[in-house]
């Protein structure tokens, strides 16, 4: 669930500007600039920004165009505030949609010249990838009618930071230095150091197996999906070759007589008398066990020599899930498939996939071509009847399939999806959005009501998703008015059974059953004191008030109770547990809400600041009966930027999360989870725990889960970087949910444990996904100098690390740094090379 949305781009904005080919070259050009960031009058309201159009035509600029541009945003709507006598009117025109247009007092600009705009907005930027994107401008004539749109590049002023001594959180060069030094003592590692870490190990007394490109693979028959995907794996990876007389054998086997495994998913891996043997008794058992042995080889060069040794080991969950948002920007099949097999090689088994929200709709589904026609599309439009208006990354071309905004899975794209995760033993559990979070639908329906309503009424109301004499006004978090289904709206509950109907069947082409569906239940738009006459969702809609007289509903939580009911029954008849955020578990007040408590409903429970005095919700859902999965903003959220560096993009209105805050996380001592305030402040942990809710029954924690949103991703390479390695400690504490350290009331067993984590992260993940090709994160260098020398480390020790001091960004073509070197520079500046990436840029500054 999502508390705060920006609309934004980050990292490449130039390249991410939303271009067509053949399209002629703009006549102006567009320049954004930051200027005060935090102004105290009221006439210098909020914060102050300025564009620069720039007229490049031979010809004057009349005032006969409108240009378009998306920006992010927080809160909802807000106005922007300008002199009265602006020659240009910037406004929202919906939703993270801007505009700017000429106003009365403007005058024409020549040819070669420039005009600014200045403005001011309550948004705060500090971030790059908040800054406005997507733009594009078109033409008036005589009646004012608008031309063709053209796109726009939009050139960026660079942020200019000053030093800011009670900043917690601003990563500075000796900040870093600092809090990597903390981390340097050694951590040595064995063979068997990965990610997950295993339950057990022995080491037998001496000897070992070299691992050959030369492989004999043998296997029962109940593993053939198992030995098939690890021979791909050592060819693809190792280049190996499997024949009958291998000198490296590996065998597939059911698990011994008399072992008794912990769960479903517990394998045993022996390596002796030059042989590996991975047993257990599912396939998904020996799948992990798979697993590690790729993870022990370490894409090393072969041959590489494997220790005898013993490893039994299995989960603590059998919930270990990773969400994907591909609704605010759509991935690709292949691209989708591709991240199953990531998550696949890190033991995760439930691949959470966002495929409806208010910006688009994202799985095809028969018999609703509007949902697909209308709402995979976003674009320049007038009433949305053919595209959903433009938001985050822009671009004004609902047909052109490069723009992230695009785009849907067919249905037989979607069983490729579901098929390819299960032979890697991952659930996909699909998520539609309801009742709030639902624009897309709603737009989508209101596009076939109109294509009907004038030859077939009946159909055009088949599925109509909101009542049409409804005049209640209201806003979502995110600024919307019309993104709620009307929950007395009977075609409403024919959407939601077609809809599952679909999906089920589409389940059953693929050979499975689904099980679980998640259907958001986040929200729900509540009155609104800053509107007019905002009362909330169907506060003046007719269908709601006759439903409430008819069935004694008492206001809007029995109006939602109501909702819930009919939909959990739709789900329940079909076999299909019904999944949600919290809030399908709370009522308007967050307390818990007893009607759904031990029904077949299980609750993702995402808020855990601790500053908001809502980290005990998760405990309090658990222990009036829901099960849970823990999905904490606070350490699973793997949109929220790695850290506050202008250029690490992300959001941050939960905070920052890094591979430290994922492996944080503490299920059965959820108030240790979080070490710092958002501020950066640290938290003690220990005393924030004393007097909070106790879990009073650990089996109501089903599994853990990550999210990422996409509001702030443009393309896949952007996902990777997201989540590799944020997403480990999320796989550690998937696995092992208890370490040794979460016993202890003090810090040193944790800092052990955390020493040896990122030693693994370091020396054997990067280098793995090095090898498998991942846009894997790069950290920032720590740079400082001491006693007149510059000194500087990584978290990352094989990177390396590059400086300027006179104010230039730093490339590989700078100096190296390798040792301690005097140093007398006002501002250094740091960068961290590796592997063809590259980090944000350190700045070390007087």
């Amino acid at each position: 669930m999502k508390k705060v949305i920006f609309k934004c781009s980050c990292m490449l904005f130039c390249m991410l500007a939303a271009c067509v080919s053949k399209e002629p070259t703009p006549a102006i050009s567009l320049n954004w600039e930051m200027g005060v960031n935090g102004l105290a009058t009221w006439e210098d309201t909020g914060y102050k920004y300025t564009f620069h159009i720039s007229n490049k035509s031979d010809k004057q600029l009349d005032n006969k165009w409108i240009i378009y541009f998306c920006q992010g945003y927080e809160d909802g709507w807000y106005d922007i505030v300008q002199d009265e006598n602006a020659p240009v009117k910037v406004e929202q025109f919906k939703p993270g949609f801007f505009k700017m247009y000429p106003t009365t007092a403007y005058q024409p600009v020549s040819s070669g010249d420039s005009l600014a705009i200045v403005f001011h907005s309550p948004v705060k930027i500090i971030k790059q990838c908040m800054t406005p994107e997507g733009a594009y401008w078109v033409r008036l004539d005589a009646t004012g009618k608008e031309s063709k749109p053209e796109s726009l590049t939009i050139r960026y002023s660079p942020f200019i930071i000053e030093r800011d001594a009670t900043d917690l959180l601003y990563p500075w060069g000796d900040k870093v230095y600092d809090e990597t030094e903390a981390l340097a003592l050694p951590a040595e590692l064995s063979p068997a150091d990965i990610i997950p870490s295993p339950k057990e190990v022995n080491y037998y007394q001496d000897g070992g197996l070299s691992f050959t490109k030369e492989v004999a693979l043998q296997f029962d028959p109940l593993f053939a999906n198992e030995a098939k995907i690890l021979e791909e794996k050592l060819a693809n990876i190792y280049g190996c070759k499997v024949s009958a007389d291998g000198a490296t054998v590996i065998a597939l086997t059911s698990a011994p007589g008399g072992f008794v495994p912990k769960n479903s998913e517990h394998y045993l891996l022996d390596v002796k008398d030059g042989k590996i043997t991975i047993a257990g008794t599912t396939p998904h058992a020996v799948f992990n066990g798979v697993q590690t042995l790729l993870a022990l080889l370490n894409s090393s060069e072969l041959p590489v020599t494997i220790p005898n040794m013993h490893i039994s080991d299995y989960p603590d969950f059998s919930y270990r899930g990773q969400k994907l948002d591909v609704v605010r920007n759509f991935t690709a099949k292949d691209n989708v498939l591709r991240l199953i097999d990531l998550l696949s090689i890190y033991k995760i088994n439930r691949f959470h996939l966002h495929m409806a929200d208010d910006e688009g709709w994202r799985l095809e589904i028969p018999g609703l071509e509007e949902l697909t026609a209308v709402g995979s599309k976003r674009g320049h439009t007038f009433d949305e009847s053919e595209c959903l208006y433009p938001i985050y990354g822009g671009g004004w071309n609902p047909n052109d399939p490069a723009l992230s905004a695009n785009g849907y899975f067919s249905r037989a794209d979607f069983i490729e999806i579901l098929q390819y995760a299960a032979k890697r033993h991952i659930t996909v559990v699909p998520k539609f959005n309801m009742p709030g979070h639902a624009r897309a639908a709603i737009k989508s329906m209101d596009a076939r009501y109109n294509k009907y309503i004038k030859t077939d009424p009946a159909k055009a109301n088949e599925y109509l998703l909101r009542d049409l004499d409804d005049k209640s006004i209201y806003v979502s978090v995110q600024g919307y008015n019309d993104n709620t289904l009307n929950a007395a709206q009977q075609s409403v509950y024919r959407f939601i059974e077609k809809v599952v109907d679909e999906v089920t069947a589409m389940y059953k082409d693929a050979g499975l059953k689904l099980e679980l569906m998640h259907l958001g239940g986040d929200e729900i738009p509540k009155p609104n004191k800053r509107i007019e006459g905002s009362l909330g969702v169907w506060s003046a809609s007719p269908l709601c008030n006759e439903l409430m007289n008819q069935e004694n509903i008492q206001g809007k939580q029995g109006l939602l109770d109501y909702f819930w009911s009919r939909t959990l029954a739709i789900l329940e008849e079909r076999g299909i547990q019904l999944a949600g955020w919290q809030d399908i578990s709370t009522l308007h007040d967050k307390s818990v809400n007893p009607k759904f408590a031990g029904k077949n409903l299980l609750a993702y429970c995402w808020s855990t600041v601790p500053e908001w005095e809502e980290d005990q919700i998760p405990y309090d859902i658990a222990n009036n009966g829901y099960p849970i999965i823990l999905s904490n903003v606070t350490n699973f959220y793997m949109d929220l930027a790695y850290n506050v560096h202008p250029y690490e993009s992300g959001l941050n209105w939960g905070g920052y999360v890094n591979e430290v805050t994922s492996f944080n996380l503490l299920p059965f001592r959820l108030y240790l989870s979080v070490r710092k305030d958002l501020s950066g402040k640290p938290i003690d942990i220990y005393a924030h725990e004393k007097g909070k809710t106790t879990l009073n029954d650990e089996r109501q924690i089903i599994g853990v889960q990550g999210q990422l949103w996409t509001e702030t991703i443009r393309n896949y390479d952007m996902i990777e970087s997201y989540l590799f390695p944020k997403m480990l400690g999320l796989v550690e504490r998937g696995w092992n949910a208890k370490p040794a350290w979460s016993k202890f009331d003090n810090d040193d067993e944790y800092l052990k444990a955390k020493r040896l984590y990122l030693a693994k992260i370091s020396e054997r993940e990067i280098p793995r996904l090095a090898k498998l090709g991942v846009n894997f994160h790069v950290a920032q260098p720590g740079i400082k100098i001491i006693n007149g020398e510059l000194y500087a480390n990584c978290v990352l020790p094989q990177a390396a690390i590059y400086y300027t001091t006179d104010g230039s960004e730093p490339t590989t073509q700078s100096t190296r740094w390798t040792k301690p070197v005097e140093c007398d520079a006002k501002q250094v500046k740091a960068k961290a090379f590796y592997e063809g990436k590259e980090s944000v840029t350190t700045i070390l500054s007087d």
